[in-house]
C-alpha cells in the first residue's frame, strides 16, 4: 500500500519542485529590460486602462526617458485598475493638461490658469527600484515642495511617470501618463 502511495504521489511532488525551481530562476524585471510580458503600450488611452501591476512591472521595465521639449498633454492614473481610474482621469484632464519642458526646467499646464507648478527636470536614481529615472524635482516649488515625480519612456515617445510625495517618508500617489509623440 504505501509503495502505492509513492507511485501515486511521487509524480506530483516532482512537478511541483521543477515548478517551483522554474518560478525561482525567474529574474525580477529592472530598468532597461527588455523583456516584459505585457504588451507595450501605444498610448496614454491604453496606460490609464493597465491594472497596477502591469504599470509597475512596465515602470521597472522601461529605460530612463528623455527630456521632452515644450508641450507634452498629460493623463492622471488615480487608482489604477480600480472603475474609477478612467472616469478620474477623465476629470483630472479637464483642469491638468500636461506638462511644459524647456531645457532643465518643467511647469505644469492648468486649465485656467496657464503655467504653474514648475519643477527641475533632471535625470536621477529612481525611488521604486534604484534605477535611471527622468526626474521632476518640485522642491523649489511654493505649492508643491513635497513633490517628486520619477518618468521612464515605455514606448517611443510615450511616458509613464509615478509622483511621490513627502520628503522623509515619500508616498507614492499615482501614476501618470505622458505622450511627446506630435
Amino acid at each position: 500500500m504505501a509503495n502505492l502511495l509513492c507511485r501515486m504521489w511521487a509524480p506530483g511532488f516532482a512537478m511541483i519542485a521543477a515548478l517551483a525551481g522554474a518560478l525561482a530562476a525567474v529574474p525580477e524585471a529592472s530598468a532597461g529590460d527588455t523583456a516584459v510580458s505585457i504588451t507595450p503600450p501605444q498610448s496614454m488611452h491604453q496606460l490609464v486602462r493597465m491594472p497596477e501591476s502591469d504599470l509597475r512591472a512596465l515602470f521597472a521595465a522601461s529605460p530612463a526617458a528623455p527630456e521632452p521639449r515644450g508641450f507634452v498633454p498629460g493623463r492622471a492614473i488615480k487608482s489604477p485598475g480600480s472603475r474609477l481610474t478612467v472616469p478620474y482621469s477623465r476629470g483630472t484632464r479637464l483642469v491638468w493638461q500636461g506638462k511644459i519642458f524647456s531645457e532643465g526646467k518643467m511647469v505644469n499646464r492648468v486649465f485656467g490658469v496657464g503655467k504653474a507648478i514648475p519643477a527641475d527636470v533632471y535625470l536621477g536614481e529612481s525611488r521604486a527600484d534604484g534605477q535611471p529615472a527622468l526626474i521632476f524635482d518640485y522642491s523649489h516649488s511654493k505649492l508643491w515642495p513635497e513633490v517628486r515625480d520619477e518618468v521612464r519612456e515605455v514606448a517611443p515617445g510615450l511616458y509613464l511617470g509615478i509622483m511621490y510625495k513627502g520628503k522623509s517618508a515619500p508616498e507614492e500617489k499615482m501614476f501618470f501618463a505622458l505622450d511627446a509623440r506630435k
